[in-house]
């Protein structure tokens, strides 16, 4: 390199001799440079690290480490493996347990169904058997009904036959809108109501009782006008006021309603002077089979229940005022409440408001279970509008005693029109090819040998053959969702109404329908 110092020190390195140089030989060459010979050795110094043994130091700890890391993880997923499969075990034993806990729970509340509706059916049944055995006993005489005192027994005994059936009858029709309600699968319309004309005026009619000792009375101010389902609010007030009636012995049931002066909102009162509702029996006096709020075991008590589940469905509260009295010694009465939470209203005087009101009236004959005790043809009544002339009717029913009975009831209010009968979905479809027919009565559910259409199938087999008759659909369970998305206008819970003018609005009801087809 032309350093001259540097040339300097490496000519005067000292000779050592081969042997004399320590450590490990590495490397050995001869070489000849300017006349001399070199010989070349890279040896390792002593007390240094072989490289040899460093890569194999650090290739064991590599792999030391690798192979910890792994077993930890063999160990770990192992762990997380008996720990997920002892999870697995323990939610299916937990499973297990809660469908078997779920099991005894569902056959428990089936048994408790049973039991009550056994219970609550009985004596009216019995009633109606031994009311019935009366009857055929003095049909059977030699001379039937020869006296006043016969004729007058067995009107009684009819009487109590119809109230008997009229009350199963309303007992199934409040389980099924309880069960309805629990599933929150009834439907509100909500609509200007006025308190004093579509609730409880109604309500006063059907409650009236010719001869009786206990007074319906009712306070409640004019256009007290509130928005909120009118059937459903008339519902629970009717079941209130008929729970009452069932208790009263003299004095009064009271329907009042007022404005509360503190929270601006409308109060509802049902109020009677009946023996009130014993105190151990008010914590479950809105609870689901509460057989009785007497002593005298009276009554079905699903009805508080279902007025219970109503009046939650529409946002409102019900409860018990404790600290009423009737003011009559001996019988301190009771107060429901119904807290509608709603401030009244400026009454519309709009058409659409009174037709909401007709149609809500109409649909109340068979959609509101009502009791039979105080449903009579002596009882003051509107006179329905008169039924369309000359109308063809189709019944579709597996049972020939419910067509040839259908005729009947038909007849007695329309008795110019043509009654047709089908016992099954296919006969009717070919009968529909046929003939035309103004309205078309179909049950669901039609027993064969051979698997025949339901009802829900029939009528919709009839709207895509172009049926553009007015069909309702018949069925003692509630499938009218069905029978509405099948095609149907209309849907009526069996039994089906007999009572002229209920039978009357109904059918009108139904015919009315026809713009929506």
């Amino acid at each position: 390199h032309g350093d001259k110092d540097y040339e300097e020190d490496n000519c005067n390195l000292p000779e050592i001799p081969k042997e004399q140089v320590k450590g490990r030989w590495l490397y050995e060459q001869d070489i000849t440079i300017m006349s001399r010979q070199w010989t070349i050795l890279v040896v390792q110094e002593e007390n240094r690290l072989n490289n040899e043994h460093l890569y194999i130091f650090l290739g064991g700890l590599v792999i030391f480490i690798a192979c910890a890391c792994l077993a930890l993880w063999v160990h770990t997923d192992s762990r997380k493996a008996a720990k997920i499969n002892r999870l697995k075990r323990d939610a299916e034993s937990q499973r297990a347990r809660l469908m078997v806990s779920i099991a005894n729970q569902a056959a428990e509340a089936e048994r408790e169904l049973n039991d009550y509706v056994a219970h609550e059916v009985r004596n009216p049944l019995s009633a109606a058997i031994s009311a019935h055995s009366f009857v055929r006993t003095e049909f059977d005489a030699k001379k039937p009904f020869e006296t006043e005192g016969s004729i007058e027994s067995v009107r009684a005994d009819v009487s109590i036959i119809g109230n008997s059936l009229h009350f199963i009858n309303d007992l199934l029709r409040s389980m099924l809108d309880n069960s309805r309600a629990s599933t929150n699968r009834l439907e509100l319309q909500h609509q200007q109501t006025d308190i004093l004309a579509d609730v409880f005026k109604p309500i006063h009619s059907l409650l009236y009782l010719r001869d009786c000792k206990v007074e319906v009375l009712i306070e409640c101010p004019k256009d007290l006008v509130i928005t909120t389902d009118c059937l459903r609010l008339k519902q629970v007030v009717l079941n209130l006021s008929r729970n009452s009636s069932k208790f009263v012995q003299n004095g009064f049931i009271r329907l009042k309603a007022k404005v509360n002066k503190d929270t601006k909102k409308v109060q509802i009162f049902v109020e009677d002077s009946g023996p009130g509702v014993p105190s151990e029996k008010r914590e479950r006096l809105f609870s689901k089979f509460q057989s009785s709020l007497d002593s005298l075991n009276q009554g079905t008590g699903i009805g508080l229940s279902l007025s219970k589940k109503l009046v939650d469905l529409m946002e409102m509260n019900l409860w018990l005022d404790e600290s009423f009295h009737s003011g009559i010694e001996g019988s301190p009465g009771a107060r429901f409440v119904i807290d509608t939470n709603t401030s009244p209203e400026e009454v519309r005087k709009e058409d659409a408001f009174t037709k909401a009101s007709i149609t809500a009236s109409i649909k109340t004959a068979t959609t509101v279970p009502l009791g039979s005790e105080h449903e009579s043809e002596e009882q003051p009544q509107e006179k329905a509008p008169s039924l369309p002339k000359g109308l063809s009717v189709l019944f579709v029913d597996d049972d020939m005693i419910l067509r040839k009975l259908f005729a009947r009831t038909i007849q007695r209010v329309a008795p110019d029109w043509t009654i047709h009968e089908a016992s099954n979905g296919e006969t009717a479809l070919t009968m529909v090819e046929e003939q035309t027919y103004e309205l078309i009565f179909v049950d669901q559910y039609m027993a064969s040998v051979e698997q025949q259409l339901l009802g829900t199938e029939t009528a919709r087999a009839m709207r895509s053959r172009g049926v553009k008759s007015v069909i309702c659909g018949l069925s003692a369970n509630d499938v009218r969702t069905g029978f509405e998305e099948a095609g149907a206008n209309g849907f009526i819970f069996k039994p089906f109404p007999t009572e002229s003018n209920a039978l009357t609005r109904e059918l009108l009801y139904l015919l009315d329908s026809t713009k929506d087809v």
